[in-house]
């Protein structure tokens, strides 16, 4: 079934923010996508959702229906006029069943590009537009961008109309630095956090954890950019572009680094260190500045 992705210029009420110009820094975007669904000739609204965020932030968008699942990442590069939106899409549809009565999915992977006006409605068939008058499911975004003073963290919003059609969104940012809280944990025994401002790619740090009775451990952390499996989903929607890993070494050891991956997020992760300790940690956007 085709997909596609035309401007629309009827439905200018629906607002997607976007992301901002790489060369004009100081400017925040923000994407706002509204969900549409068609059925026995009844048109309905399903959803919204919005993210916003400074510079390079990408929408990541979930829409589920019982048959088919969306997974999908847009982006946005401009001059001072227009935006080209690209999107990058992984598609499962339920192709039917096998003999012992379980779903067989079909899985495609593609992309869309367009190039509007900001401000400018967009419209995206995740299931194809079908024929006329028949039941459908599709997208609007718009564009915008606005120029902020100071750097700031991406943000989310999210409203429901109907629970026919799933829908997520999510504000995708590869950072450049982040706020790392660790604790050392010994039996039980747990340090006071250190709380470390790190750069990606940036260099090492040591960190002393204190521990009770005047136990004390010292460890060198950096901060490198997140990995993951090589999946279909991953390389197209490069679904590991805002986690980060923290490797981290023993000074007194030669035992090579060991290495934690998380968003940034408040997910505490663990990552034994050796037998009998084991760091915690969790990653966070750093202070706006």
């Amino acid at each position: 079934m085709p997909r596609s992705w035309s401007s629309s210029r009827a439905l200018t009420g629906a607002m997607v923010a976007a992301t901002a110009l790489a060369q004009a820094p100081g400017f925040r975007v923000a994407y706002t996508v509204r969900v549409f669904a068609r059925s026995g000739g009844h048109t309905r609204f399903v959803a919204a959702g919005s993210v916003s965020g400074p510079e390079a932030t990408e929408l990541r968008l979930s829409v589920r229906t019982d048959t088919a699942v969306l997974e999908g990442i847009v982006g946005a590069t401009s001059d001072e006029d227009t935006v080209a939106l690209t999107g990058a899409f992984v598609t499962r549809r339920r192709a039917g069943h096998s003999r012992r009565g379980l779903p067989i999915w079909e899985e495609e992977a593609y992309r869309r590009a367009v190039r509007v006006p900001w401000g400018r409605s967009v419209r995206l068939y995740p299931f194809g537009p079908g024929s006329e008058g028949a039941d459908a499911v599709w997208l609007t975004l718009v564009a915008t961008r606005a120029y902020v003073g100071g750097e700031t963290s991406p943000e989310e919003s999210y409203e429901t109309a109907d629970s026919s059609v799933a829908i997520a969104v999510e504000a995708v940012l590869p950072p450049r630095r982040a706020q790392v809280r660790m604790m050392l944990v010994r039996g039980d025994s747990t340090s006071a956090p250190e709380v470390l401002d790190l750069a990606v790619d940036g260099p090492s740090s040591r960190v002393r954890f204190v521990l009770g009775r005047g136990a004390a451990r010292a460890l060198d952390v950096r901060l490198a950019r997140g990995s993951a499996v090589p999946t279909l989903a991953d390389s197209v929607l490069d679904l590991d572009v805002d986690r980060v890993c923290l490797r981290v070494t023993d000074p007194a050891s030669a035992v090579p680094a060991s290495t934690v991956c998380g968003r940034l997020n408040t997910v505490a992760h663990r990552l034994p260190v050796s037998a009998r300790d084991t760091l915690v940690a969790v990653f966070a956007w750093p202070v706006a500045r």
